[in-house]
């Protein structure tokens, strides 16, 4: 698996969001469903890209993760939904190619395997997937030090 390394700019996002155990979740999948109905719809939306961000990692196994697009300004997203702030910032990018289903493996590989063989360091801060127009092909970010 190869991957660039990339000088983000800054994110704005505005998406459903909620806290789960670290790993793969049913739960994940129905705030999807939820966040779909929203899809398209967000004021000051950016393009169709969404975003599954996975970040306020707690240190005893729960993160919270985000379904979500970018936005040009937070304060424009409805009340009822979650926004995040994602400063410029170094991010080694990594491509999933196939399921969806098969993403977690592809999230293992990238921890045990890349990272380490790359000698990349993960930064604190969010990290994510972008999911473009080609469903079997999803980008996925991890902040750098």
């Amino acid at each position: 698996m190869q991957h660039s390394t990339v000088t983000a700019p800054a994110l704005t996002l505005a998406g459903r969001n909620k806290t789960f155990k670290i790993g793969p979740s049913q739960g994940i999948k129905d705030l999807w469903a939820t966040f779909m109905q929203d899809f398209g719809k967000i004021d000051g939306q950016v393009g169709l890209r969404a975003y599954g961000v996975c970040h306020n990692f707690d240190g005893r196994g729960n993160m919270d993760y985000m379904c979500a697009v970018e936005v040009k300004d937070a304060g424009q997203a409805p009340g009822y939904l979650h926004t995040l702030q994602i400063p410029p910032r170094k991010e080694a990018v990594f491509t999933h190619e196939g399921p969806v289903e098969k993403l977690p493996e592809t999230w293992a590989a990238i921890f045990n395997t890349h990272l380490p063989a790359a000698k990349l360091e993960v930064a604190h801060g969010p990290q994510f997937e972008v999911y473009g127009e080609d469903p079997r092909q999803i980008d996925i970010h991890i902040p750098l030090k």
